[in-house]
């Protein structure tokens, strides 16, 4: 399922610190950690006091295979160059860091690029915020529990077969979140007969722990209930209760930024 993890750094201690977790997934899947640099003029995010070079591996992680590249900026963007690359060399995930709401200084890769990542590609991402008012709290390399948020649409599905493997790999419990805005109509079941049929569809049948049901201010009740329940990772599509196609919707992006812990997303 996860061959090829991509891992963009711009050498700061705020992008280095979702190395851990990049790592951490690659051992599971004995993948492979692309750790790329991308080259920025004379590079000012290096200063004195900061080493320019990749992070090192952790300790007891010395399996995993990482291969170090820095790419020419060539004029654009981070955020393209980085779904650039994670397609060019076949990678299947994406794990980077975001500062959150904060203002780190030096930090290159920030919270614009991590959510124009989040936004539009269509490899699944993992974005952490270790750094700002709300950022990350838990230990981002260890997984107990997941959380996959559905608004039961087709496709809030197509981040599930990913979530899913990564929960029978880390043997974490797997929980699936109906979210019900005001005014939507809650199936009978609850949702129960949709969800195992994406279960069935995406290959992960059998994988929920549980299956709760959330209503009302959708984007605050999935961040506190990932909070209250101690979550090590909520899974999303972009198009989040969308109702349709989307980019990142308002949902999605709230909960990219709050969420206590890391999120895992995809552009369906």
């Amino acid at each position: 399922m996860i061959r090829s993890i991509l891992f963009p750094t711009d050498f700061s201690a705020v992008a280095n610190s979702a190395f851990p977790l990049a790592v951490a997934i690659a051992a599971q899947f004995e993948a492979i950690v692309q750790s790329i640099h991308i080259a920025h003029g004379g590079d000012p995010h290096i200063t004195e006091t900061s080493r320019y070079e990749f992070p090192a591996l952790p300790t007891g992680a010395s399996a995993v295979r990482v291969i170090e590249t820095i790419i020419p900026k060539d004029g654009d963007d981070p955020a393209q160059v980085i779904m650039r690359q994670a397609h060019e060399r076949g990678c299947d995930l994406i794990v980077m860091a975001s500062h959150g709401r904060s203002d780190v200084a030096q930090f290159f890769l920030g919270r614009s690029v991590a959510e124009q990542v989040a936004r539009d590609s269509n490899i699944p991402t993992i974005i952490a915020r270790l750094y700002g008012p709300r950022r990350t709290t838990r230990p981002i390399d260890r997984f107990a529990r997941i959380v996959f948020a559905t608004d039961l649409s087709e496709n809030s599905k197509q981040i599930l077969p990913v979530a899913a493997a990564i929960a029978s790999r880390t043997k974490a419990k797997l929980e699936a979140l109906c979210i019900f805005g005001e005014g939507d109509e809650e199936p009978a079941d609850g949702g129960r007969a949709t969800l195992e049929r994406f279960l069935a569809e995406t290959g992960a049948s059998g994988s929920f722990d549980t299956i709760r049901r959330l209503h009302g201010g959708v984007a605050e009740a999935v961040v506190e209930h990932a909070g209250r329940k101690k979550a090590d990772l909520v899974a999303i599509t972009t198009a989040l209760c969308s109702g349709g196609d989307a980019g990142l919707t308002d949902t999605s992006e709230f909960i990219i930024r709050n969420a206590p812990c890391p999120v895992l997303c995809v552009r369906p």
